[in-house]
């Protein structure tokens, strides 16, 4: 199901994928009227009036004047889809060509363009003067004026949607959206018990396997991988997972077992891994995430200087940390039947979406107080009696974090002490819902202000 997805994924990134049907099937529709239009519609027929009734030349004349004006409408759409496109990777990220490449939209008014064209010069290359009267193809050229027509309306439509799709706000939406979509596949249902993570390991002597190929992980059929260990009766441990960058070498895999694996076991591990040269959503839970961290980073360089978009991702990259911390998370143990550990892997956690989502904003925003502000009113908004402990520990370390970035910041006194009570509210919103004792919370947060009393400024 997971390589299935990614098929699908990296398909629907082809900007060619819908055009490509657009124009077999504007192709096959003009055969079928040349043929066999004058069956189903006959221009002599009264109440048929809205029917292309004119003659063999008449009709070339106005066959040639459409394909004309379609081929300038064309050349216009493409124009803008690549000022759209140029004006996207200098202010968002070369990364996000792709986002605007897999648009349904965008994919489909582009076919419906070359598929007329095609449909027009299929048609009019049959219209001659050597026909008659009675065979001049009247509803294949007057389906020809109406996808004309279509082009038309589809060109107003694409225009609006390229200007809206090149505001940042919308952009920003569109991918926590996506996101949403890739945490629905990825995680377990929703009604699954979220439980803490065990931390197992396995003991023993193993073997290390590279998988060989150079490039991103994309998915990993661990259910495979799983019927390897039983069916060899072994245990391993993946250290890779989508989403990594992976040399030829190192120790991506470990197998525990007594005798060295044979080459064919060995080849059926590497086999259950799909590598290729960009990430994709299939089962990377980070990839959203960076995107819109791309975004952010982007916005905050000195030569764009939106805080304002970057806010926007922050609001976005804490939604989508709620909606992992209130979801049981994948699952980094396989059993057999039996109840035995087989397969121990590597899983995108808590601590990793935040690291991969709010590091390189806090780093990029280091001397931004309205970033540093934001973050921290977000972190303590993500505090709630369901978190786990190890989530509290991910929430903490980003707030001390958050309050080291805040010290350094390069900002009037003012905007620090903004800085240091908001991280101070976090720090103790997340030290009210903590069920340890005060000692062992001030044991960890040494030289914080104690108490679940919320700092009041003076």
């Amino acid at each position: 199901m997971d390589k299935t997805r990614n098929f699908l994924a990296l398909l629907q990134g082809k900007l060619w994928l819908l055009p490509l049907i657009f124009t077999v099937g504007s192709a096959a529709l003009a055969v079928i009227l040349i043929l066999f239009g004058n069956r189903l519609a006959s221009a002599g027929s009264g109440h048929l009036w809205w029917l292309y009734s004119g003659d063999a030349e008449t009709g070339r004349q106005l066959l040639s004047s459409l394909l004309s004006g379609l081929m300038t409408m064309t050349s216009l759409v493409i124009s803008v889809t690549f000022v759209i496109l140029t004006l996207a990777a200098n202010q968002l990220g070369p990364r996000l060509i792709s986002r605007f490449m897999a648009d349904r939209q965008i994919q489909t008014v582009l076919g419906l363009f070359i598929g007329t064209i095609l449909y027009l010069i299929i048609v009019l290359r049959s219209v001659t003067d050597q026909l008659g009267a009675t065979g001049v193809p009247h509803l294949a050229i007057t389906a020809g004026s109406v996808l004309t027509v279509l082009c038309l309306l589809a060109l107003l439509f694409y225009i609006h949607k390229v200007a809206r799709s090149i505001i940042a706000d919308n952009i920003v939406n569109a991918l926590y959206t996506d996101m949403l979509a890739t945490m629905d596949s990825v995680l377990p249902p929703p009604d699954t018990p979220k439980h803490e993570p065990l931390g197992a390991r396995f003991a023993g002597p193993f073997h290390t396997l590279a998988i060989g190929k150079v490039g991103h992980v994309q998915v990993v059929d661990y259910q495979r991988l799983l019927d390897l260990a039983v069916s060899e009766d072994i245990r391993m441990a993946v250290n890779v997972r989508a989403g990594h960058y992976v040399l030829a070498a190192g120790g991506h895999v470990q197998v525990f077992t007594e005798k060295a694996p044979d080459d064919a076991l060995l080849d059926s591990i590497r086999a259950a891994f799909t590598i290729g040269a960009e990430r994709t959503p299939a089962q990377d839970l980070e990839f959203g995430i960076r995107q819109l961290t791309e975004i952010a980073v982007r916005a905050l360089s000195p030569g764009i200087n939106d805080p304002f978009t970057a806010l926007a991702v922050i609001d976005r990259i804490s939604a989508a940390v709620e909606c992992q911390i209130g979801r049981a998370v994948q699952p980094a143990e396989y059993r057999d039947d039996h109840g035995a550990l087989r397969l121990l892997v590597s899983r995108t956690d808590l601590r990793g979406l935040m690291d991969a989502g709010f590091r390189p904003i806090r780093q990029a925003g280091a001397d931004h107080p309205a970033i540093l502000t934001r973050m921290a009113i977000r972190l303590a908004d993500l505090v709630g009696p369901a978190v786990l402990e190890a989530e509290r520990e991910a929430l903490s370390a980003q707030i001390e974090a958050l309050g080291q970035a805040g010290e350094q910041c390069a900002c009037i006194p003012m905007d620090r002490d903004e800085i240091r009570f908001q991280v101070e509210a976090a720090r103790m919103r997340l030290q009210a819902g903590d069920p340890r004792s005060e000692t062992e919370r001030s044991s960890i947060h040494a030289g914080t202000s104690g108490g679940t009393d919320f700092p009041v400024r003076g």
